[in-house]
């Protein structure tokens, strides 16, 4: 299945947020490397007492992870406990000369074909106050050296008070505690491990993955199917040659905090959480079944997900949601319930949550740039028309 597989590229703290910090931290690195001598040997004693507080809150962090998992089935204690983005495998070179350290690699600047930025941008009027907000799709990766929103949309910015994003994943970055507790929310309450949640042939296969790339540790079967679904699909997106991921919503966050402007979470991170781990057991086994047997597949995938920046470019998001419904009819009879309703927690109710949130921002008079993820507003029942349904005037912005 296509859009099952890459839809979680629409979820603003994707699981993917701790390898993106160490991948933005090696680009910052050679990015600084003319700074002064003095400024280095500053930087350096600051930083090396920033490590020996970040080493005292991990040692911390591990142990208290380690007390979630019941004494009776904790696995043997290891020397160090790994975690996907933190393991450094060894490097493997793809049939076309390139190095990758998890994989073959694509360069997904091949497959893009839009060049015009038109993001999906919609006018909501209160008919009563006059109030206005304005809403965007976004989408939360982009192609390297991406060059920004058309100068319209930067008027709108400059013209707001602030903006509302999904979640602001920079409160997430710059606190390690709230980090590793956000990774915690993944392991199973129970004390159950992932073997009793997926078959075996499934679990074999991602094992297999992850110890050719050195990121399996036996801590890693107390998280949920759905934790290594999304790692898996964070894992494509790092083989992805000229991809950031510090895309529309970061750099808007980014912008607002340098410029002194509100920065506003829409959702709360228990329910990002919920729409990662939304998939009944066997519907998520079903789906990371389809992604290990594509695992080589990289460039198929690059062409999906860029065929999706292209929506989001031309600012057509309705294909979006009906590629995402063609792709239910692969399913075997017995997973479309599941599918449903996962595309309820996913989508759907999340929907009408964004939509009451813009709704109060509308009442309230807040003057911000709504932005959420462009699969919001695709479909018959996106946020742009529930507020339609509201009672509020939208109009698409051309």
């Amino acid at each position: 299945m296509k859009s099952i597989k890459i839809l979680c590229v629409f979820i603003t703290a994707f699981l993917c947020v701790t390898a993106v910090s160490c991948g933005d931290t090696q680009e910052e690195s050679t990015e600084n490397s003319g700074t002064s001598v003095s400024e280095t040997e500053s930087e350096t004693e600051t930083q090396t007492e920033s490590d020996t507080q970040l080493e005292e809150i991990q040692e911390e962090e591990t142990r208290a992870e380690t007390s979630a998992i019941p004494e009776e089935t904790k696995p043997e204690e290891t020397s160090e406990t790994e975690s996907i983005s933190e393991s450094e495998p060894d490097t493997q070179a793809d049939n076309t000369g390139n190095v990758s350290a998890y994989g073959t690699t694509a360069d997904i600047k091949e497959y893009i074909k839009t060049t015009e930025i038109k993001p999906p941008l919609w006018k909501v009027t209160d008919p009563e106050t006059q109030n206005e907000l304005y809403v965007m799709g976004t989408i939360h990766v982009v192609p390297s050296g991406f060059d920004g929103l058309p100068d319209y949309v930067k008027d709108i910015y400059e013209n707001s008070d602030g903006i509302a994003v999904e979640y602001d994943t920079s409160q997430l970055m710059s606190d390690i505690r709230a980090l590793i507790a956000y990774q915690q929310m993944f392991i199973y309450e129970d004390g159950s491990t992932i073997q009793e949640h997926i078959s075996d042939e499934t679990y074999q296969k991602a094992k297999e993955y992850f110890d050719s790339i050195g990121a399996y540790s036996e801590e890693l079967d107390y998280f949920s199917a759905g934790y290594w679904n999304n790692q898996l699909e964070n894992l494509m997106i790092l083989r992805l040659e000229n991809l950031s991921t510090d895309g529309i919503d970061s750099q808007a966050i980014a912008l607002a905090q340098k410029d002194g402007k509100e920065v506003v979470s829409i959702e709360t991170l228990e329910t990002q959480k919920n729409a990662l781990d939304g998939m009944s057991d066997e519907l998520v086994d079903y789906v990371m079944n389809e992604m290990l047997d594509d695992i080589d597949d990289i460039d198929n995938y690059a062409e999906e997900l860029a065929e999706l920046y292209d929506l989001w470019a031309s600012g057509d998001v309705d294909p979006m949601l009906s590629e995402e419904l063609d792709d239910m009819e692969e399913l075997p009879e017995e997973l479309k319930d599941d599918y449903e309703n996962y595309m309820d927690v996913m989508l759907f109710n999340r929907n009408k949550g964004m939509a009451e949130k813009a709704s109060e921002f509308l009442k309230d008079g807040k003057n911000y740039l709504f932005m959420v993820g462009s699969a919001h507003y695709a479909g018959e029942n996106g946020v742009d028309d529930i507020l339609s349904g509201m009672g509020y005037t939208v109009e698409k912005i051309q």
